[in-house]
This record gives C-alpha cells, sequence and structure tokens, in this order.
C-alpha cells in the first residue's frame, strides 16, 4: 500500500513539474553561452562532485567509528560507483550496490548497514533543521496563508530537536522496533556513533547544503542573469526539495519530486521561468557530477594495486 502510495506522489510530483515546465517554458531566460558562463557551468560539476566526496567521507567515518580501518580510498571508490544505483527505478540500487561492493572489500554487511542508517538519520535531520529554517524565514514570507509564527527561543529549541532526532531515532528503533531494526542493520541495535564523530558528520552535512546552495546561486547568476536569493536562502529552499526528493521511495534519484518542490519554493523568490530552468540545470549538474564520480571511482579502482 505504502509502495503504491508513494509512486503515486512521485508521479504526481513529476506531472505537475512537467506541465509547469510547459506553461512557463517561454518564461525561461535565455542562456548566454560564453566563456564565462561555460566556466561557471563547469565550476558547478566539480562542486557536485565535491559535494559527494564529501558524503563518501561522511561513510568513511562513520565505519572508522565502528571498528573498520578501511582507507578513505576504498570507502570513496565504494561511494562513488555506487551511487549510480539511485538512477534504477525503486531508488534502492545504491544501497544495494554499496552493500554488495562493501562487502568484497571486507566490511560486514552488518556494519555497512548500520552505518548507511546512521547516514541517513544524521542527513535527514540536517535536512529536516534546514527545512525548518526555511519555513520559518523564507517560504513563510512568500506564502502568507502559512502563518508560521515563533518566537526566537522556539525556533531554537525546534532547530535542536530536529538535530537531536537521529539520536533519538536510533534510541526509539532500538527499543521499541528490534525486529525492523534486525533486518534493517543486521544487528540487534543500531550503534549510534560516537559524539564528536556525530558532531563532525553533522558539520559535514550541513557544508554539502551549503555547496549545494552555492551551485543554486552561481547558476542563477551567470546561467539566468537573475541576482536575487543568497546562498543561505536558496540552500535553506532547497534542503525541503532535498527531503522530498530523499524520501520519496520510488522516484530514481529524487527525479521530478525534487523538481516539483524546486519550482513551488523558488518561483516567487526567482520568478518561474528560473525556478524552471534552474530545476533542470541543476538535474543535469547531479547526474553528470554523479557520471564523473562513478568514472573517477572505477578508474582508481582498476589501477589502485
Amino acid at each position: 500500500m505504502i509502495k503504491h502510495l508513494t509512486a503515486i506522489i512521485a508521479l504526481l510530483a513529476g506531472g505537475y513539474f512537467i506541465l509547469s515546465a510547459v506553461d512557463n517554458f517561454d518564461k525561461v531566460p535565455q542562456l548566454n553561452w560564453n566563456l564565462t558562463s561555460v566556466t561557471i557551468a563547469l565550476l558547478t560539476i566539480v562542486l557536485m562532485l565535491f559535494g559527494i566526496g564529501i558524503v563518501g567521507s561522511i561513510w568513511h567515518m562513520l565505519l572508522r567509528d565502528s571498528g573498520i580501518l578501511n582507507s578513505w580510498k576504498q570507502s570513496q571508490v565504494v561511494y562513488a560507483i555506487s551511487q549510480l544505483g539511485k538512477y534504477l527505478p525503486g531508488n534502492v540500487g545504491h544501497h544495494i550496490g554499496r552493500v554488495v561492493m562493501a562487502k568484497k572489500i571486507g566490511i560486514p554487511v552488518s556494519i555497512t548497514l548500520n552505518a548507511m542508517l546512521v547516514e541517513m538519520l544524521w542527513g535527514t535531520g540536517i535536512g529536516g533543521g534546514l527545512a525548518l529554517l526555511s519555513l520559518v524565514f523564507f517560504v513563510d514570507n512568500q506564502m502568507p496563508a502559512l502563518h508560521l509564527q515563533f518566537t526566537p527561543m522556539q525556533l531554537g529549541l525546534g532547530v535542536v530537536l530536529l538535530l537531536s532526532m537521529p539520536w533519538l531515532g536510533v534510541g526509539f528503533l532500538n527499543r521499541y522496533s528490534p525486529r525492523l531494526v534486525k533486518r534493517l542493520a543486521g544487528r540487534d541495535v543500531i550503534a549510534a556513533p560516537k559524539l564528536s564523530t556525530a558532531l563532525v558528520v553533522a558539520l559535514m552535512f550541513i557544508l554539502c547544503f551549503v555547496v549545494m546552495g552555492l551551485i543554486l546561486k552561481l547558476q542563477a547568476k551567470w546561467l539566468f542573469g537573475v541576482n536575487e536569493g543568497s546562498v543561505f536562502e536558496l540552500m535553506c529552499l532547497f534542503s525541503i526539495a532535498w527531503l522530498a526528493g530523499y524520501l520519496v521511495p520510488g522516484a530514481p534519484a529524487g527525479l521530478g519530486v525534487r523538481e516539483a518542490m524546486m519550482l513551488l519554493l523558488m518561483t516567487p523568490l526567482l520568478g518561474a521561468g528560473t525556478a524552471v530552468g534552474l530545476s533542470m540545470t541543476l538535474r543535469v549538474t547531479s547526474t553528470l557530477g554523479d557520471l564523473l564520480a562513478f568514472a573517477l571511482g572505477v578508474l582508481v579502482r582498476k589501477f589502485s594495486p
């Protein structure tokens, strides 16, 4: 039932984006290709590759926290190659691929699954915190009907709560869903990382979102000639779109869902045409970044001793 529901949501979101893109295609600013814009476009692909490397490093840190002393290069190769699996239907191919590849280099399945679960919990926690900031400071101003009003103390407590959700989620699952934990993590409990590791992981996830905000800012300014929106604002708005695409299973790499949310959230700030164009250029950039990471991973694995 849930599988069918998420598939319907993904289809509806994709349909909404396609219809909106067709309606607003004539409003998309014309891309003015020159040396500067081409350089910026290439730079954003490199930044996307950098972001992929950050998440690969996060996984490496979580493995080391579990006592696995494989090399940073091995972790990056496994992560970079397996990531391409997210474009397969079902949006789970990258998870399966990482488990299989990690097992081939001697990492137990249970530890790989545990590290991946912690990675997901911390990533969604950070994304949720940024999404809350976006709802309060940006979306509320664009969509007054939401009427979100928080005091600074309430906002601070809300962000702290969201950042604490990974720990709370681990404790809840371990206590109340032991069968699910056994099925997901391959062990009796999900092992939370050390506090120092968790804090560094949180900062690295924040850096990932900063990179995405910078990519959006560079593309909006240099490809579409739009100066509205700071890196912080675009980063926070994107966090909502990322969460939607990440949490809706079935959509390969969040395809359609992320674009629909970007269009909805960024139209009041950038205009419908720019929001359509930016969602499309970001999809191209992220796909090229994943392909480049995959190619580098294959080359490193092939020529490594």
